[in-house]
């Protein structure tokens, strides 16, 4: 049987996924995700020759990086709705706004600004640094759900001990109207693949 003949088989679609990141302080919404690679990996080769031949043999397996786009969201628009209706009233910041999330992120992870670091010094504190524990911690669980067109995870990827390892908040542009886009690049140590998880409960790689 084919899904180009068979009306109840049908491909995995690239629109239908969730990404989700449940981090510390709520992490990133999964409505606000436009993109995401899925896991990918890379098998080191080590390579003999002798005379004219060459000959490989594997190596290392080494898991690549997963990139995310998301959209900046900063709130509802403050003219169209009830005074307020954007703002968290508690700390009058802007509602979903991805980079301050983000930057959330980052202290969890460990950042500090060096004003911060030198009053540590002085004041005989702790001054933080990063750590993998901070790291993946600040991010969660991170998972990539595909879905059939009834909703359901037919396919899920969970990172293992993820972390952000680059961030690019976009750019303005006068002669664009494009929504603002932040992308993020995670380094996770590897990956757990689960096929239909409602009704399979193998993972993969086995051991």
């Amino acid at each position: 049987m084919a899904f180009w003949n068979e009306a109840q088989l049908e491909p995995k679609r690239k629109f239908k996924f969730l990404m989700q990141i449940d981090g510390a302080g709520g992490g990133l919404p999964e409505y606000i995700v436009k993109k995401a690679t899925k896991p990918s990996f890379s098998v080191t080769e080590a390579k003999h020759q002798f005379l004219g031949h060459s000959f490989y043999f594997p190596g290392k397996l080494e898991w690549k990086e997963v990139d995310i786009t998301v959209v900046d969201a900063g709130g509802f628009n403050e003219a169209d709705t009830p005074a307020g209706a954007g703002t968290d009233p508690a700390s009058e910041t802007l509602q979903n706004d991805a980079t301050l999330s983000i930057m959330r992120l980052l202290n969890d992870f460990g950042y500090q600004h060096p004003a911060a670091t030198a009053n540590a010094v002085t004041a005989g504190g702790n001054p933080k640094t990063f750590s993998k524990f901070g790291g993946t911690n600040s991010l969660g669980n991170v998972t990539f759900k595909a879905l059939d067109s009834n909703g359901v995870v037919i396919e899920q990827w969970t990172l293992k001990n993820a972390w952000i390892k680059d961030v690019n908040f976009g750019d303005g542009d006068y002669s664009s109207d494009d929504v603002v886009d932040i992308t993020l690049k995670l380094r996770y140590d590897w990956a757990e693949y689960i096929s239909n998880p409602s009704f399979v409960s193998e993972i993969y790689p086995q051991g």
